[in-house]
């Protein structure tokens, strides 16, 4: 029999999320011979430092924090090491010890990385085991800034699997692009698909922001301007994000831009509809996607950073030859995944179809495509093969074929999780902002998809339940039905039911209506015996003892009285007198035989008995 602790519910702790860092000179080597960059002369100090820290980055040292700040007053790279470690919260240990491990400082073999490494192209010969890179962030208008981006493109288009443009049908193109390629740099044009060839375009992830009406008027395209859109207009009617995005385009060396505002009709329901139902072909058949990651509105623009970390220290080996100790750290989790664009719901979709992105953030520049991610300091990062695997995949989720059912369900989940999460500025957008995603998976899986639930893993995913404390509301004229997620507010998470566990039993009687797109098909049933107490944010299921028995958690509203409630079950686990039954909780809707979701459940089979088959929940 199950344990009833204080936690009723399973959840599988994910897979390591750690980047690897790849050491790869060949593309900097590239880089820096097509695009020379003068790199810091030799500083009059280099390779002079004291003895506490000498050896730091060749056989490492044992420190301690007192010796380091006093050491620190006349080091400069003892000065760095103390910054470092404090910054990472280790200065309340009085011994410590920091060691080189790749192209990193560290003070734990599985700890996080407390200073960068790099060398110049010069000393890269004495040092394979050093990424050649930037020891300070560059400046981001700068022409080396510019070479970095179409040295990122050139590499995969030349190396890598991910961009297959060139196969697209031009029925995949967007209604309109804007035409960023007249001679004038002020003028631009929106054009149609009549007048369009086989064109390369870049598509831009923003984020809105809450616009006032009389800036949506001045820069978005409407009904009212649109002739003359298609005509010419300034460049100076736009805002900074828009403006930055232009110059990157132009820079990349393309001609065409799509962004939603300007090539969407604002106010226009008929036009956003049509468009919107596009999301996904806009994405996946662009030729790259520029991310204003760290842009909160339309106004802030990407290409401007703030003070960077960019101190550093240059340390000369027995040689001569230079390594740099740098202060500027990629954190790509942070940087990207934590940022206020990856915090919209429309955007997940754009990012996962995408093919290749570049991330403008507050701190670095990142490249992402089908073989990992690349910094603008010039490291590479490479996924694990759970998570970010499958999002970097360039033709999603095509990776799938290949990862089984056990990591499929969790990378979906994990997914349908993140999405559930998401801000919205319309709440009804939840179906349509995931719908490319849904339609891709389900394509790939060989299966119906229907709401975000989908058939091949439809108990599973049946499964879910409000992520926290705070009952879930239905969204207002959002036509779905009540076993699905998207017709909540708020986050979802996953029952967690392990692969391994092999005396679980799925329901094959429960399943999609043929006829109503809406409706599930399951048999009824109703508890006996039994009252449900309060605990936290579920509710224990007690026999006449009083001993657990199992638990129910209401997303919508809680019930005091079992008798009232009706189930249908999902699975079964367990063997003899230890059977369990997984159910979704129901309540009837009128008098017509339908019923709707109200939460779900886990209850011992002694404790429940069968009503009916084939009733309807909508």
């Amino acid at each position: 029999m199950n344990n009833y602790g204080q936690e009723y519910y399973h959840y599988r702790e994910r897979e390591s999320q750690n980047w690897d860092y790849i050491i790869d000179n060949t593309f900097a080597k590239d880089l820096f011979e097509m695009s020379p960059w003068n790199f810091p002369s030799k500083q009059p100090n280099s390779g002079q430092f004291c003895v506490a820290c000498n050896n730091v980055v060749h056989i490492g040292i044992h420190v301690s924090i007192s010796e380091l700040r006093t050491t620190a007053i006349n080091c400069q790279l003892c000065e760095l090491l103390l910054y470092a470690i404090e910054r990472v919260g280790k200065s309340d240990h009085e011994k410590i010890h920091i060691f080189k491990e790749g192209s990193a400082l560290k003070t734990e073999v599985n700890g996080p990385r407390i200073l960068r490494l790099c060398s110049d192209l010069a000393s890269c010969d004495n040092h394979n085991d050093i990424q050649i890179g930037f020891p300070a962030l560059l400046e981001a208008t700068s022409p080396i800034y510019f070479e970095l981006l179409r040295a990122w493109l050139r590499s995969c288009d030349r190396s890598h699997k991910c961009n297959t443009h060139d196969t697209r049908p031009e029925s995949l193109l967007p209604t309109r692009l804007l035409y960023v390629g007249n001679p004038n740099p002020d003028s631009l044009a929106l054009h149609t698909a009549t007048q369009l060839g086989n064109e390369d375009y870049v598509a831009l992830s923003h984020c809105w922001g809450k616009l006032p009406p009389e800036d949506k008027k001045k820069f978005c395209s409407t009904t009212e301007n649109i002739r003359s859109r298609q005509t010419e207009f300034s460049i100076n009617d736009l805002p900074r994000t828009f403006r930055d995005a232009v110059r990157v385009t132009r820079e990349l060396g393309l001609q065409y831009l799509w962004i939603d505002s300007l090539c969407i009709l604002q106010g226009n329901n008929e036009d956003w509809k049509r468009e919107a139902n596009r999301m996904e072909d806009v994405f996946s058949s662009a030729y790259c996607v520029i991310a204003a990651s760290s842009a909160t509105n339309s106004h802030e623009g990407f290409l401007r950073r703030g003070e960077s970390r960019s101190r550093y220290v240059q340390i000369a080996d027995a040689l001569g030859k230079q390594i740099y100790v740098c202060e500027g750290m990629d954190d790509f989790e942070n940087d990207v995944d934590k940022a206020p664009l990856n915090t919209r719901g429309w955007v997940l979709q754009e990012r996962a179809l995408s093919r290749r992105t570049i991330h403008f953030t507050a701190n670095n520049t990142y490249w992402e495509c089908g073989e990992g991610v690349c910094c603008e300091n010039l490291n590479r990062l490479k996924s694990p093969e759970w998570k970010h695997y499958f999002l970097l995949d360039p033709i999603f989720p095509k990776r799938l074929h290949e990862a089984g059912p056990e990591r499929t369900v969790d990378f979906i989940n994990s997914l349908l999780e993140n999405y559930s999460k998401r801000i919205l500025t319309e709440p009804t957008d939840r179906l349509i902002a995931i719908s490319g995603l849904q339609t891709r998976i389900a394509r790939t899986l060989g299966c119906q998809e229907r709401y975000g639930i989908l058939e091949r893993f439809l108990c599973r995913n049946l499964l879910w339940q409000r992520y926290d404390e705070q009952k879930i509301e239905r969204i207002h004229n959002l036509k779905v039905p009540s076993w699905s997620w998207i017709a909540y507010q708020g986050g979802i998470r996953f029952i967690d039911v392990p692969f391994e566990q092999s005396d679980i039993r799925w329901n094959n009687d429960i399943r999609f209506d043929h006829w109503r797109k809406d409706t599930l098909i399951g048999s009824l049933g109703k508890f006996w015996k039994c009252t449900i107490k309060q605990k936290e944010i579920q509710h224990a299921i007690l026999d006449s003892r009083g001993t657990e028995i199992g638990w129910l958690q209401f997303d919508v509203e809680d019930s005091t009285d079992i008798d009232l409630q009706r189930f249908i079950v999902i699975g079964r686990t367990g063997k003899g007198s230890s059977i369990e039954y997984y159910v979704l909780v129901v309540r009837p809707m009128g008098s017509g035989g339908e019923y709707e979701r109200v939460g779900i459940g886990l209850i011992q089979a002694s404790h429940v008995s069968k009503l009916k088959d084939d009733v309807r929940v909508v």
